[in-house]
C-alpha cells in the first residue's frame, strides 16, 4: 500500500482494473469444468455459497448512483439491531403478500400444475395447491430451529466465544446427561483423546479432532480461532481437566477467550 501511495489516481485506477480482471479470470478458472452437483457440497462453504458471497450487485448499484450524481455517499452501515428489525419487517411483508395470494386462489387455480418433476431430489410435479401446502409450514419449521439455536447460543456461552469442556466419568465415560448430549449434538468441533471420542461418538454431530499429546497447542489454538468466528467447540476429557489433563486446560486458557467446564452427567 505504501508503494501505491506514490502512484497517481489514474495509475491506481489502472491497478484496480488489473486486479479486477485477474480476480475474475481466476474465479472462472476455479469454476472450469465443475460438476453442478459438487457446487452445492462443502463442510463449511460450498462453491454456491462462495458465489453468493461474491455477489456484489448492491455494492455496484450504490457506486453507480454515486458516479451518476444520484447520491453522494454509500449508505451508512446499520447496526445489528437495525438490520435485524429490517429483516424481520421484510419477512412480515412477504408473509402478508403470501397469505393474501393464497387467500385469493380459486379452485381452478389451485389445481393448476406449477412445478415439473425434479429427478435430482425426487421432487414430484406439483399443483399450486400442493406447492403452497408444502411451503405453508416452512416458517414454523425454522421457528423451531431458531428456538433450538437460541437455547444453545446460551449453552455454549457463544457470546463470550467460549470453548466448552465436558468432563467424562472415568468409570462410565459414555453415560451423559441431557445438557452434555445437547452440546455434543450441536458442536461444530468435538476434540478429545481417541478414548474420549470413542465414548461420545454416538452423540457427536461435529467434526472430530483427536488429541494425541503432541498436538495440544495446535488444536486448542485452532479452537480459540474458530470460537472467535462463532463456531461451537467442545473438548471431552476422561476425568476432570484440571486434575487429569492440566496441559489441555492451560492451552485452552492460553488460546481461548473463555473456558467453561461441566460434568458429563448434567
Amino acid at each position: 500500500m505504501a508503494a501505491e501511495a506514490n502512484l497517481t489516481p489514474l495509475q491506481r485506477r489502472a491497478r484496480v482494473l488489473e486486479r479486477l480482471d485477474e480476480g475474475h479470470q481466476a474465479l472462472h478458472d476455479a469454476l472450469e469444468g465443475i460438476d453442478p452437483e459438487d457446487a452445492f457440497l462443502g463442510s463449511r462453504w460450498s462453491v454456491w455459497e462462495v458465489l453468493n458471497h461474491l455477489d456484489s450487485e448492491g455494492y455496484v448499484d450504490a457506486l453507480e448512483q454515486i458516479v451518476s450524481g444520484t447520491t453522494d455517499m454509500l449508505p451508512p452501515f446499520t447496526s445489528r439491531e437495525e438490520k435485524l428489525k429490517k429483516d424481520i419487517a421484510r419477512l412480515d411483508e412477504t408473509y402478508q403478500r403470501f397469505r393474501t395470494l393464497v387467500a385469493g386462489l380459486t379452485e381452478e387455480r389451485l389445481s393448476q400444475p406449477v412445478t415439473p418433476p425434479n429427478p435430482h431430489n425426487s421432487y414430484p410435479g406439483l399443483t399450486l395447491l400442493e406447492l403452497v401446502e408444502r411451503s405453508s409450514g416452512h416458517e414454523a419449521t425454522h421457528a423451531r430451529q431458531i428456538v433450538e439455536t437460541r437455547k444453545y447460543v446460551e449453552a455454549f456461552s457463544a457470546r463470550e466465544r467460549a470453548v466448552n469442556f465436558i468432563a467424562l466419568d472415568p468409570d462410565r465415560p459414555s453415560e451423559l446427561g441431557v445438557s452434555a448430549i445437547g452440546l455434543l449434538k450441536h458442536a461444530d468441533y468435538v476434540a478429545g483423546s481417541p478414548e474420549a471420542l470413542d465414548a461420545v461418538r454416538v452423540y457427536s454431530g461435529g467434526a472430530e479432532l483427536a488429541l494425541n499429546g503432541e498436538n495440544t497447542e495446535e488444536i486448542l489454538s485452532r479452537l480459540g480461532r474458530e470460537t472467535r468466528a462463532g463456531i461451537w467447540a467442545v473438548v471431552c476429557t476422561i476425568g476432570s481437566p484440571s486434575e487429569s489433563h492440566p496441559e489441555l486446560l492451560r492451552a485452552a486458557e492460553k488460546y481461548c477467550d473463555k473456558v467453561v467446564i461441566q460434568q458429563a452427567g448434567r
